[in-house]
């Protein structure tokens, strides 16, 4: 398995998913991504709304090769930095 997300291969670590997530919020927010920690909260700290995360989810599917399923989204997944890694950490290894 790959350790990269060229050609879609689904990385292979959480660090890498985790670098994936906080790139692609990063590059959302306009901000270094070197400032965006796991305990940051989505809404209250990043001041995203339903539409930024539908946003993000959708580029996420696209850099990481893989479709979310909506059916297991939870609010909770959305709270914080870490608990989007998480979720995204698991649907990458069930679609692997």
């Amino acid at each position: 398995m790959s350790d990269t997300t060229v050609g879609g291969a689904p990385p292979a670590a959480t660090s890498d998913i985790t670098g994936v997530v906080v790139g692609a919020l990063g590059q959302m927010l306009g901000r270094d991504p070197a400032g965006i920690s796991p305990q940051l909260r989505l809404f209250e700290d990043l001041s995203f709304d339903s539409t930024s995360v539908l946003e993000l989810l959708i580029q996420l599917e696209a850099e990481l090769g893989v479709e979310f399923d909506t059916d297991t989204l939870e609010p909770t997944d959305f709270e914080t930095v870490g608990a989007l890694v998480t979720y995204v950490t698991g649907q990458v290894e069930e679609n692997a």
